[in-house]
């Protein structure tokens, strides 16, 4: 059964938030080519994210593409994303089979939006000099209403979260897990990587709250 994964792509986002589980399903389809891994951009027009890296979005919103998982990456550009109302708009009114999933800062969208209220989630818990008050401790005051968990992995059902800049290797790991994809094929695709050892320390740093 084919399984797709949208990832949002905007100004400003992290490049390895979106990177890395754009690099987990690179190699998963490999082993299987049904799975599909896109970027989804306010319009179709270039963004520039982190690194002065600019990309091209395959969708825009606009265009409403079926996904069976839609997320939100990490970034500076966060911070204006959390204001966007036509993001905000997209991800209410998404599908219930649609899991909404996020790396590091990209949970500030959700908790705007008012999807996190009695639910447990984790967003990034090392500041950097620049941050007065680091993202996980932020998140608390954009969702006053959510439990805020320092797991790397948060799955509380339809949302899933991650903390860490990194975490979106761990995050394409576990969205093949919940794609209905069994251990010995997710190993083989962390040992085509050459992250069998990485993925062994951190597969246990996880929630489940569903």
């Amino acid at each position: 059964m084919a399984k797709r994964l949208g990832i949002y792509i905007y100004n400003g986002a992290e490049v390895i938030d979106w990177a890395g589980p754009v690099g987990v399903f690179a190699v998963a389809r490999r082993l299987d080519p049904e799975l599909d891994v896109f970027l989804v951009g306010d319009s179709l027009l270039p963004v520039m994210a982190t690194g002065n890296l600019t990309v091209q979005p395959r969708y825009s919103l606009d265009q409403h593409p079926d996904m069976d998982a839609f997320l939100i990456p990490g970034g500076i550009g966060s911070r204006a994303e959390m204001h966007n109302g036509r993001l905000l708009a997209f991800v209410k009114g998404l599908p219930e089979k649609t899991l909404l999933v996020s790396v590091c800062t990209g949970s500030w969208v959700y908790g705007v939006a008012g999807l996190l209220d009695g639910l447990k989630a984790t967003n990034r818990k090392n500041g950097d000099p620049s941050e007065v008050i680091i993202p996980i401790d932020r998140l608390a005051q954009i969702a006053p209403k959510c439990q805020i968990d320092r797991h790397r992995i948060v799955d509380s059902g339809r949302v899933i979260t991650a903390g860490g800049i990194t975490s979106g290797l761990e995050m394409g790991f576990y969205l093949l897990e919940r794609f209905g994809f069994d251990e010995p094929f997710i190993d083989k695709v962390a040992h085509i990587m050459e992250y069998t050892e990485q993925w062994k320390l951190m597969k246990g740093d996880r929630l489940v709250a569903r």
